[in-house]
This record gives C-alpha cells, structure tokens and sequence, in this order.
C-alpha cells in the first residue's frame, strides 16, 4: 500500500502548480485585455466630454440670451417711470466697473496653451499643463496694467469670479474651459502690454516656453466684444453687515 499512497502524493503538486499557472495566465491574459481597450474607452471619454461641454456651450448662449431679453424689457418698463429711469441711469455707469454689462472696444488678447507633449508622470500633469494659478496671475497683471473689462475664453470677469481648478480641469465662473486659453482684456493695447510684460509671470513665461514648450502670446486687438456676466454670476443684492 506505500507505493500507491507516494504515487498520489506525487500527483498533487504537480495538479497544484498546473492550477497556480492557469490562474495566472488567465490573470495576464485578462490584464493585457483591459490595456488594450484603454485607449477605446479614453477616446469614448473624451468624445463623451466634448459632447457635455458642447451642449452646456450651448445652453450657456441660450441663458445669455434669455436674459440680455429680460434686461431690455426691464429697460423699456423703466422707461415708463422717472424715477426708474434714473435708477437706470446709475445702473448703466455701474454696469462696466461691476462687469454686469457687455464691454466693446480696444485691448490685448493673451493666448496660453498646454504642450504639445504628452505628461509621462505625475509631475508632468504641472509642469506641461497650463494651472488655474497662472490664469489668476495674468488677469491680476492685467487688471494691474489698467484694463477696464477682461474674459477668459469668452467668460466675463467680475469681483464674484473663481478661477480655479478642478481635476485636470479649470474653471471660469464654475465653467470648464480648456486649452488655448484666451484671456482677452479692453483697454490701452499699448499700456497693458508694456505692463504685462514687466510682471513676474510673463518673465516665468519666457523661461516655460523653453523648458516646457508652454505657449505664451500677447497681441492686441482693435475691436474686442466682451459680454457681461451670466445671471447666475452677478451679486444681485447686498447690505451692510450690522454690527454685533
């Protein structure tokens, strides 16, 4: 009876190695399988975004429009009224400083674009990409330069803006915008291209453009057309904070 008790002893390794290498190559198998279909489902992503951002592209007009009507039959109600008419009035030369009506005319426009090369590592998500703080330190420098109205990718700037970042993503006014990114400002052409090129990140910008391939331009513009902001974005009502 020995023999035939070593003999299926003898057989049990073997049995268990075959199961361990099934199992792995199945698993090998299966992972292979699934980076192959990443670069499907990236694109599928990518498509689904670009459809999403178009349709909020889409609805965003509608609202401007929407409410750009409202305005004018407000107007014309206010018409009706003198008192109204000059409660208007005061509203029309606060309408640009608080960036609530549309804008028109001269300025600078600068372009700044993510590298044309692909992040291998984390760090290259930073460095190749344009950030939400660099967006923020050119409005700064624009308002600093003496602009009167500026729009990042067709998004007016006001007190309420936030630009920041969300994700991979950056926001205006809690809209995504993406790549090139085109901060358009009204004002002397001259006057805020001379003082945007004696700030800090314009210098910074001079040396990411070698190193990084980031793209960084200013050119000016004779007829810019910047709209308000959306209804959503304004500060409809505020009072003073009482004291206690």
């Amino acid at each position: 009876m020995q023999p035939a008790v070593r003999g299926a002893g003898s057989l049990v390794v073997p049995m268990i190695l075959l199961s361990l290498g099934f199992l792995v190559t199945s698993a090998v198998v299966e992972e292979r399988r699934r980076e192959e279909q990443l670069p499907s489902r990236a694109a599928e992503l990518l498509e689904l975004i670009r459809g999403r951002e178009a349709g909020i592209g889409e609805l965003s007009a509608e609202a401007r429009k929407l409410s750009t009507r409202l305005v004018e039959l407000q107007r014309s109600r206010a018409l009706e009224s003198e008192r109204l008419r000059g409660a208007l009035a005061s509203l029309n030369r606060l309408g640009l400083p608080s960036s609530v009506a549309s804008a028109r005319g001269p300025g600078v426009v600068v372009e700044l674009a993510d590298s044309e090369a692909s992040p291998q590592t984390r760090g290259d998500l930073t460095d190749l990409r344009i950030q939400d703080l660099d967006l923020r330190l050119v409005v700064n420098a624009l308002w600093q330069a003496g602009a009167e109205a500026i729009a990042v990718n067709g998004h007016r700037v006001g007190a309420t803006t936030a630009i920041r970042a969300a994700g991979e993503r950056i926001l205006v006014n809690f809209a995504p915008v993406i790549s090139p990114y085109r901060v358009s400002a009204i004002g002397s052409p001259d006057a805020l291209e001379s003082g945007l090129r004696d700030t800090e990140i314009s210098s910074q910008f001079d040396v990411w453009e070698q190193v990084y391939g980031l793209g960084f331009g200013v050119r000016s513009a004779q007829d810019l057309r910047l709209p308000g902001l959306e209804a959503a974005e304004r500060l409809e009502w505020a009072r003073p904070v009482e004291e206690g």
